[in-house]
């Protein structure tokens, strides 16, 4: 039986992978992750929206038990930490997700739920998860969500062909806009500055790419490239409402391609080659002056790359060359306000969630590890390392503690990290030593399962929360915990702790190691417990009580008067 559970919320590695003069420089960090890869995958089908802060909100999907559990969840730097929220846990949820913003700066998910067969939409109504089956669908969708200026919800989806749901403000309509497309794949949505959703996609009869956009009276749809193969499709409007494409053609030879309307003809441009893309992932996005960026992954070299024009020539770099398998992928890019390109994406090797982006560090100092680890009945030794930029200094550490008052399980339903209210300091004085560190809260509860909080203190006495661990103490050890009234005369109380459920036998022994005294009890559950033994009929003198469960026991000494 297992009794201990850590669940660490925050967990930042950062690599340095390019700088240049203005000091900022590409980063990568660890959002998600599980403890027993290869059996949970965690950060599969991501997509990534930014808030008007430029901080991050992340879709995705986890798959455990040997992909027979599913689970939609979601991640938001808070400017302090990672957010993990599980959004849906219905079993075979989460798969294809797809995320967008409103005007509130609320996240809806756009995703899959195979084991009904249903395309859904999950909210965040400011205070929990909500959702809504939009429509029935086959397995394996791809989805792309945006929420238009009204407000209301647009899903672009396949079904066979090519379907498009809105929300028109009291049910969900959908349309069948190429019903006759069989395997519409790669799906990729725009909204134009009338809210008309405009469309790229691939299809299967020809492996063409094509485009689908809505005016104000129909909708119109062109061939963009044929022959192109399987690959996802990634679509963008400029400032003149026109589309912009990126996707991979591997006819002839394999390569990233983009694809621009002039507005009287498409202008293709062909951005990278050499190498093998296998699904194709890419994702682009337009910055203020109409100029692409494209992050993709290059399956034959195992590597996050990103691309950008400069007005005469594509830029290509490496963003993350940390092994990341040749089956990761599925890039979702956003550019901030300052046109700074902001990535998720799945490391495949270590089953992962991965973000990376172009500016300064998320904190100055970075948190590499951080965990909490039961001891003994009333003791939690926390351990973390850090890693900091030159210029910063640390002065020491706090460690703020509170109860959890739900387990693990139960509080995937609302944010892991919850309202910043509860905290009581752990220390009192501030924490030093060499990197990494470890402190040890010698005044936890026998039982009880707690959130610790980490504090970075700088030399200029500013403060950083860092992140957040939680743990559930150690069970307590099986023992007989007290034995009243001792001497006893008439019946004996003994109260013991369980570290398991199951049946306890008390047993008294004389001096020659006869039992005179004996009880069985059944289906006792784990913790404190408490029985009676009748000894009125026992001569004077010295007993050992015995307690057993299973191989576990525990003794006392006992001394009958009358």
């Amino acid at each position: 039986m297992r009794y201990l559970v850590v669940n660490v919320l925050v967990l930042a590695t950062l690599t340095l992978l390019a700088i240049n003069a203005s000091g900022i420089e590409w980063h990568t960090t660890v959002v998600d992750f599980s403890d027993d890869p290869p059996d949970t995958m965690t950060g599969l089908d991501s997509s990534i929206a930014l808030d008007d802060q430029d901080y991050p909100y992340i879709s995705y999907w986890q798959a455990a038990f040997g992909w027979d559990y599913f689970c939609l969840k979601c991640a938001h730097w808070t400017g302090n930490g990672w957010v993990i929220y599980g959004v849906d846990y219905s079993d075979h949820s989460g798969s294809n997700t797809s995320i967008a913003l409103d005007s509130q700066d609320y996240p809806y998910i756009a995703y899959e739920d195979s084991w009904w067969g249903a395309l859904k939409m999950a909210y965040w109504t400011g205070s929990y998860w909500s959702y809504q089956v939009v429509g029935s669908v086959y397995f394996e969708i791809d989805t792309s969500i945006a929420v238009d200026s009204q407000g209301y919800v647009q899903i672009s989806f396949n079904d066979d062909g090519l379907n498009y749901a809105y929300w028109s403000g009291g049910l969900w309509e959908l349309i069948d806009l190429e019903p006759t497309t069989a395997d519409a794949y790669g799906i990729s949505m725009h909204l134009d500055t009338d809210d008309h959703p405009h469309i790229s996609y691939g299809s299967k009869s020809g492996w063409d790419l094509k485009y689908v956009y809505q005016t104000e009276s129909t909708w119109e749809n062109q061939l963009i490239d044929s022959q192109i193969g399987y690959t996802d499709t990634s679509i963008a409007l400029d400032n003149l409402d026109y589309p912009h494409v990126s996707y991979f053609d591997n006819n002839p030879d394999e390569h990233l391609e983009y694809a621009s309307w002039t507005g009287t003809t498409w202008d293709f441009q062909t951005v990278d080659s050499g190498f093998s893309a296998n699904y194709g992932f890419n994702s682009m996005a337009l910055d203020s002056q109409d100029n692409p960026h494209i992050a993709y992954y290059d399956q034959s070299n195992s590597l996050l790359k990103y691309a950008r024009w400069t007005g005469s020539e594509w830029e290509i770099q490496v963003v993350d060359s940390d092994d990341l398998g040749v089956f990761g992928g599925t890039v979702f890019l956003a550019l901030d306000s300052e046109d700074h390109p902001h990535i998720s994406y799945y490391d495949y090797n270590h089953r992962r969630l991965k973000y990376a982006w172009y500016g300064d560090p998320l904190n100055a100092i970075s948190l590499l590890s951080f965990t909490a680890t039961p001891q003994d009945n009333s003791s939690v030794l926390l351990n973390w390392r850090v890693e900091t930029t030159e210029s910063e200094q640390i002065a020491g550490f706090n460690l703020y503690r509170r109860p959890l008052t739900t387990d693990v399980a139960e509080s995937y339903s609302f944010p892991l990290q919850k309202k910043d209210a509860g905290w009581t300091k752990v220390n009192s004085c501030l924490i030093t030593g060499q990197n990494p560190y470890t402190y040890t809260d010698n005044t936890v509860q026998q039982g009880k399962s707690y959130e610790y909080r980490l504090e970075a203190v700088l030399a200029d006495e500013s403060t950083e929360i860092l992140g957040t661990a939680s743990c559930a103490p150690a069970p307590p050890a099986f023992a007989i915990t007290k034995v009243y009234p001792n001497p006893a005369s008439d019946v004996l109380n003994i109260a013991l702790t369980l570290p398991q459920s199951g049946g306890v036998t008390l047993e008294l022994y004389d001096l020659t190691g006869r039992v005179v005294a004996s009880k069985d009890i059944q289906a006792v559950s784990a913790g404190e417990f408490s029985d009676k033994l009748d000894v009125g009929g026992l001569a004077n003198g010295v007993y050992t009580l015995r307690a057993t469960q299973g191989d576990l026991s525990a003794s006392e000494r006992i001394v009958v008067v009358r």
